[in-house]
C-alpha cells in the first residue's frame, strides 16, 4: 500500500521518462505485481497518446492582428452607439431648473393648502364667538363643510 502511494506520484514522470533508472526500475517492477497500479498506468497511458494523435492546428500570421481590429471596430461602434446619451449631459443641464420649479410649487401649494385649512374652526370656536349658531352652520362645521 505505501508503495502504491509512492507509485501514484511517479506514474506520470515514468510515463514521460522524466524519473532517475532507480524509480523506473522501482515503479516498473511494481506495475508488474499490482494490478490497480498497472490500470492506472494504462489509463494515463491513453490519454497521453490520444492527446499525441490530436492534430495540431496553427493559426494564421496574422490572427491575433484581425482579432486586435476586430474587437477595436466593434468597441467604436458601442461608443457611437452612445455618443447620442452624451449630447444629453446639456440637456440635462438645460432642465435642472423643471423638476425644481415643480418641486417648489408643490411646496408652496402645500403651505397655501394648509393656511386655508387653518382657517376652518370648530363648532365650539364658532358658539364661543358670539356670533348665531344654525342648525345648518352646525352642521356644516361638523361635517368640516366651509360655507
Amino acid at each position: 500500500m505505501k508503495e502504491c502511494g509512492r507509485v501514484k506520484k511517479l506514474l506520470s514522470c515514468y510515463l514521460d521518462k522524466e524519473i532517475s533508472d532507480i524509480d523506473a526500475v522501482f515503479v516498473k517492477k511494481h506495475l508488474g505485481i499490482c494490478h490497480i497500479c498497472n490500470e492506472d498506468y494504462l489509463e494515463l497511458f491513453k490519454v497521453k497518446q490520444l492527446m499525441l494523435d490530436k492534430e495540431r492546428k496553427t493559426l494564421p500570421e496574422d490572427y491575433l492582428v484581425f482579432r486586435l481590429n476586430e474587437k477595436i471596430v466593434s468597441q467604436h461602434h458601442a461608443e457611437e452607439s452612445l455618443s447620442w446619451l452624451a449630447g444629453l449631459g446639456n440637456l440635462s443641464r438645460r432642465l435642472i431648473p423643471v423638476p425644481v420649479a415643480a418641486i417648489l410649487l408643490s411646496i408652496m401649494f402645500l403651505v397655501a393648502t394648509s393656511k386655508q385649512q387653518m382657517i376652518t374652526y370648530s363648532l365650539d370656536e364658532h358658539i364661543l364667538s358670539g356670533s348665531q349658531t344654525t342648525t345648518e352652520t352646525a352642521l356644516g362645521l361638523i361635517l368640516g363643510i366651509q360655507n
